[in-house]
């Protein structure tokens, strides 16, 4: 039984002179369909639920995790790499062993420092520069802002 998955309109060729008992398709991605997504998080004996968009940043120290919206923290008892695992790797990406950032609230990178929205410094880890540098550039391109 041959099956083929027709997620893009690029692997149409594929498909197209081969004789197949079923195909899937699924429907192309939007370039926003991580709109709706939310965060939930337990905070002071009560529960909290945030819009993706609406985080800066993670940080963690001593097995707690700050969620940092605008200019508020707020600390959770949580380890930073479950954390990360909640988050959508398109928007968010790790920058030090403490801190995973929103790409989308970055204001300006420069050497090792990024500056979030809100005017919060943050320092790139020497381990993880290669990788934020090509995340952030990927991030750019995807949201074509990238010159």
């Amino acid at each position: 039984m041959k099956i083929a998955f027709l997620i893009d309109q690029r692997f149409k060729m594929i498909v197209e002179g081969t004789e197949y008992n079923m195909i899937l398709l699924y429907p192309e991605m939007q370039k926003n369909s991580n709109k709706f997504l939310k965060y939930a998080a337990f905070f002071n004996g009560k529960h909290y639920v945030f819009d993706m968009r609406e985080i800066l940043y993670l940080e963690s120290y001593y097995r707690k995790t700050s969620i940092v919206v605008k200019n508020e923290k707020m600390r959770i008892k949580a380890r930073l790499n479950e954390e990360e695992g909640k988050l959508p790797k398109d928007w968010f990406t790790r920058i030090s062993r403490h801190d995973i950032v929103n790409m989308q609230h970055i204001k300006t990178v420069k050497g090792d420092e990024v500056e979030m929205a809100n005017g919060d410094v943050l320092y790139i880890s020497h381990s993880r520069r290669k990788e934020f540098g090509k995340n952030y550039r990927a991030y750019l391109k995807l949201n074509e802002r990238l010159i």
